[in-house]
């Protein structure tokens, strides 16, 4: 998944929780509770998809394609105890 495709997801993920309410100044300094949806290419046993997840995560913060074989979904924020799902457009 290209850094374009999934940065629309996150921006979508951001837009959606400051329309609830959520702050820009803590999404801006604080670490949000956040989960992050991904779907795999292929089944993988729950060690393979946790190395691919922590790679996403890795390629993510430094705003690279995620590695082959993971697609980034959703984004969930919380605020408070509310849980929401942002879905993909």
């Amino acid at each position: 998944m290209k850094y374009q495709d999934y940065e629309k997801i996150v921006k979508e993920a951001l837009h959606d929780y400051l329309q609830r309410g959520g702050s820009l100044v803590d999404a801006a300094l604080k670490d949000i509770p956040k989960e992050y949806i991904y779907e795999f290419d292929d089944k993988y046993p729950e060690d393979t998809k946790k190395q691919l997840i922590d790679k996403a995560h890795q390629a993510m913060r430094s705003r690279q394609d995620l590695p082959k074989g993971i697609r980034l979904v959703k984004v969930v924020f919380i605020i408070g105890e509310k849980e929401e799902r942002i879905r993909r457009t």
